[in-house]
């Protein structure tokens, strides 16, 4: 990495991982869905949504990014709690390049190899960071939190329920098994990531989480793979200590 740009393309690659192919997953439209006579109240009990116990945790993925102007892969470790997240990367090779620390009100990002950090507000980091898909709080990506006055509305098809939420967020969750499927998000951008889909769910502590995660952007030019390979939930030790030595200014951006 040579330059806060490289380093950008880099973080993109960080999020995310998958072993599979970058095929785009196809998008099921809400043209199959209706108002539903059920309240917040009766649909969140039946929903896998019970992670008020799950402070933190700890994990490693590999990612994969495809777009029209690159395609990298990368290994990503993580820690996050309710606040804070730090992410490490490192390239097929084993090489640490750089990692990135988010908490509620700034982006602290790090290039070991070029011994460069760049620090910006979270709204900067909105338009800098992955076209508007910045930089992530891994537990509340995995395991999110909703409560009955967060949500604005609730429709249904045969198969599914769908919850809109006052964020503007809509999440699709299966009414067979209660795991959430798809997520969307609003987009001003075409590139802008904002589409979601989980898969190969698998038990850990007695919670039910996604594996694999594909994120496409709101053009579906643009795709983004994850697949969780480590896990370990309210880890008894969390550090978010991102290492910038004491001899590197911090670039304000």
């Amino acid at each position: 990495m040579t330059n806060f740009r490289q380093l950008t393309c880099l973080f993109t690659v960080i999020l995310l991982i998958s072993a599979c192919s970058p095929r785009v997953a196809e998008m099921v439209g809400t043209e199959a869905f209706s108002e539903s006579s059920a309240t917040a109240e009766d649909v969140l009990p039946t929903l896998n949504i019970g992670f008020d116990s799950v402070h933190s945790l700890t994990g490693r993925a590999n990612a994969r990014v495809s777009s029209p102007e690159f395609q990298e892969q990368a290994t990503l470790s993580f820690t996050s709690d309710r606040e804070r997240s730090l992410l490490t990367m490192r390239n097929n090779l084993g090489i640490e390049g750089g990692r990135i620390l988010a908490d509620p009100d700034s982006v602290l990002m790090f290039d070991r190899i070029e011994r460069r950090a760049w620090k910006m507000s979270t709204g900067d980091s909105h338009r800098i960071l992955l076209n508007g898909f910045s930089a992530f709080n891994v537990i509340e990506f995995l395991m999110p939190q909703i409560a009955a006055d967060d949500v604005i509305n609730v429709m249904e098809s045969d198969e599914e329920w769908l919850l809109e939420i006052d964020t503007g967020a809509r999440l699709f969750f299966s009414k067979s098994d209660g795991l959430l499927r798809r997520m969307t998000k609003q987009a001003d951008q075409p590139a802008s990531y904002n589409r979601f889909l989980f898969s190969s769910h698998a038990g850990i502590d007695g919670y039910t989480l996604p594996r694999r995660i594909q994120i496409l952007s709101n053009d579906e030019k643009s795709t983004i793979f994850l697949l969780i390979q480590a896990l370990e939930l309210n880890p008894s030790a969390l550090s978010f200590d991102i290492g910038i030595p004491d001899d590197i200014p911090i670039e304000r951006i």
